[in-house]
């Protein structure tokens, strides 16, 4: 099976998202040798079910999606659980990122050779193998904590002439002290809270990318003294979380509302929560200032729910709202929507975050704007 068209083609579009030297790291690095041959597509077909495209069955279409630039691949539900046999439903676990994504993540990384990296989430391993293409490959020290995926990965990089990248099963929130200082971390799990070890474990000046609270693509620059780090968000994307962040598996809400939509306390508010839906910035910083919610965005009614099933709350446009648990999961929302207008209603890549001992403080147009304490 011929790929060198859409091959090139992919590194031609590369290039106008990132710097040189990823286009031609992406020449360099064959992608179809780190692609399971059975891979989820993350749209849901009209069963609801996830379709799965096998590169023996359909070489052309798998072949498309390996080369596509807006599209992720699912590599695993449910932590192996659900075999990759045919169209599933589940719990995304691992995927090989889009490449428009890895292209924004290693350009801002601002990877040059001789750089020493922690790469936390080595999945198949291809982000590796595209970063030893810029730094000497023995330098690069990715850590993942799914033993067989790792498996796979130091398979996949010494089948691709990677065998000087440096492959552990590890916890990636403790990070790598053996290797440190790094130059660069570079996470492709997304961080709910951005682990103290990753800022230790970086060089002053160093910087650390990771995506951030599931929503948006983050740049850490660590201080002079090495104890915070602090930076704004650079991108919006959507990424799994840290395995040790992620939490327990979400109750059915639908027979949690069910059961309680007759108790549940009534109320009315003048306050306009649709931001949260067109406005990034607002969205990001609900999600920063009210913890461990999901939100079903209905056609005439929201749904806030907390992922521990214990509240749950509805919104409607016309300012009705319903709500029932410990929590008052419309009143936070109104709380974080207002704090938004009232920084002026930033854009996502307005705000930022801060990290310290003191914890993380997500703040708007630079660290000494409007700042907010983070919840866990």
């Amino acid at each position: 099976m011929g790929h060198a068209a859409p091959r090139q083609a992919c590194a031609d579009a590369l290039a106008e998202h990132g710097p040189p030297w990823l286009a031609r790291a992406f020449l360099a690095v064959d992608r179809t040798r780190f692609v399971p041959a059975r891979v989820w597509l993350p749209e849901p077909g009209g069963d609801g079910l996830f379709p799965v495209l096998d590169r023996e069955q359909d070489p052309e279409a798998w072949q498309a999606a390996v080369y596509a630039l807006r599209r992720p691949l699912i590599t695993q539900m449910d932590d192996h659980r659900t075999p990759a046999e045919g169209p599933a439903r589940g719990r995304f676990t691992s995927s090989i990122s889009a490449l428009r994504v890895v292209a924004a993540q290693l350009a801002h990384l601002d990877l040059h050779p001789g750089h020493t990296v922690l790469h936390i989430g080595t999945g198949t391993g291809y982000d590796s193998a595209l970063m030893a293409e810029r730094t000497r490959a023995r330098s690069i020290i990715t850590i993942e904590t799914d033993r067989q995926l790792a498996g796979t990965a130091r398979r996949n990089l010494d089948a691709s002439g990677y065998s000087q990248v440096q492959a552990v099963v590890g916890d990636g929130e403790l990070g790598r002290p053996e290797g440190a200082p790094y130059d660069r971390v570079l996470s492709t799990a997304s961080a709910m809270r951005v682990p103290s070890a990753w800022i230790a474990q970086t060089a002053p000046g160093g910087i650390i990318v990771t995506p951030y609270r599931g929503l948006a693509l983050l740049r850490l620059v660590v201080a002079d003294d090495g104890k915070s780090a602090s930076g704004r968000v650079v991108d919006a994307v959507t990424f799994m979380a840290l395995r040790g962040q992620r939490g327990g598996e979400a109750p059915d809400m639908r027979a949690v509302v069910k059961g309680h939509l007759a108790d549940a306390e009534r109320t009315r508010t003048d306050a306009d929560l649709s931001p949260v839906r067109s406005e990034p910035g607002a969205e990001f910083l609900l999600h920063a200032l009210v913890p461990g919610i999901r939100i079903v965005f209905g056609g005439t009614t929201w749904w806030f729910e907390a992922r521990d099933g214990a509240s749950w709350a509805a919104w409607k446009p016309d300012g009705r709202v319903r709500q029932w648990g410990p929590r008052r999961l419309v009143d936070e929302a109104v709380v974080a929507v207002t704090a938004w207008r009232d920084a002026g209603a930033p854009a996502l890549t307005d705000l930022g975050v801060t990290v310290g001992a003191d914890g993380e403080r997500v703040w708007a147009h630079g660290p000494e704007g409007p700042s907010w304490c983070v919840r866990a």
